[in-house]
């Protein structure tokens, strides 16, 4: 039988938002924040897909806007200049009230030997006007990845 479960890769409460203090217990951050994530193969002849999960407190959204923005990006070696990344969006995805504070972003990665440096930004929704922003907390990030065909750890590991 194949493992479908979770593996748990940050947990905390940063809240988001454009009125600091709505949620006392969450360090606030603004508008926007970003965590750094080491991806490996775990099997060189497993699937070349993951799942990140994001799991989000009261995130709510207005009908006819957008929704919050959740983007993956991966830091990749610059052929042209030695000890120099370029950043390239993997992924990008939009949490809505609808998502019911959970949304599952699926990433493939073929040929991935060496660790892979991904980032992964969540940002308010700003299209709605300001002081209307919503205002919700992150609470955690997954992998899902089919027989933990990739494992995950917090922070940019070599």
């Amino acid at each position: 039988m194949r493992s479908s479960k979770s593996e748990l890769v940050w947990q905390g409460r940063i809240h988001l938002g454009d009125e600091p203090g709505v949620f006392g217990d969450a360090e606030y951050s603004g508008l926007a924040m970003e965590l750094p994530v080491t991806l490996r193969k775990t099997d060189p002849s497993g699937p070349n897909t993951t799942k990140l999960v994001l799991v989000t407190q009261n995130a709510e959204t207005y009908t006819g806007y957008p929704g919050h923005l959740i983007t993956v990006t991966q830091f990749l070696p610059d052929p042209g200049e030695p000890n120099h990344f370029t950043e390239v969006v993997l992924a990008t995805a939009r949490l809505e009230s609808a998502d019911d504070n959970r949304k599952e972003i699926v990433l493939t990665l073929p040929d991935q030997s060496a660790p892979v440096f991904i980032s992964v930004r969540v940002r308010v929704d700003t299209e709605v006007p300001p002081g209307l922003y919503d205002d919700f907390v992150v609470t955690r990030l997954l992998n899902r990845a089919r027989d933990f065909a990739f494992v995950a750890d917090l922070g940019f590991h070599a």
